[in-house]
């Protein structure tokens, strides 16, 4: 049996698969609606979609520098997908929101689609078998803060499903 250093390797390997696969699939569908985002930017996009963050949350939850983020940020505002407000109380925090036309685009194209391969090679897998996948990765994620904000969200929604709809009342989580 081998021990859990290797396990956790081969974890990693399959899990960077995936997201491969996930992400050639969501480029494609991106790239037939005429928009030209890369994947970064439609994942920082996507934190906006369901809170209003700052920068510097940005950063930490992506692990990456302020400055890398800050690029992100000025391209997807210069496509009028986000919007820096002021925060009244403080001049030197700019809250980022997402617009209605970013809210639309994330509407327009889906996460995953029936379509993908990746869709049918979890779909062949039986929905018992998902189930426990989906648990699994749920408590590991859910041992990091922002694996439990996205745990929380599920939970929230009606159903388990983060709800898809555009960025009315979002919450200002700093």
């Amino acid at each position: 049996m081998p021990g859990i250093d290797t396990l956790a390797n081969e974890v990693f390997i399959y899990a960077s698969l995936l997201m491969k696969h996930f992400n050639e699939a969501f480029e494609v569908r991106l790239h037939q609606l005429g928009e030209n985002l890369t994947g970064l930017q439609i994942g920082v996009l996507r934190m906006f979609q369901y809170e209003v963050l700052t920068l510097s949350t940005v950063s930490q939850r992506m692990g990456l520098d302020p400055s890398s983020i800050m690029r992100i940020i000025d391209a997807l505002e210069q496509k009028g997908l986000v919007i820096r407000e002021t925060d009244p109380d403080d001049r030197r925090r700019n809250p980022i929101r997402i617009t209605d036309k970013g809210a639309g685009i994330l509407l327009a194209v889906p996460i995953i689609s029936e379509q993908d391969p990746i869709f049918r090679a979890i779909e062949a897998q039986g929905e018992e078998q998902v189930s426990q996948l989906r648990d699994v990765l749920r408590a590991i994620v859910t041992q990091f803060p922002d694996g439990r904000t996205v745990a929380e969200l599920f939970s929230m929604a009606p159903g388990g499903r983060i709800p898809t709809s555009g960025p009315a009342n979002l919450p200002n989580k700093e």
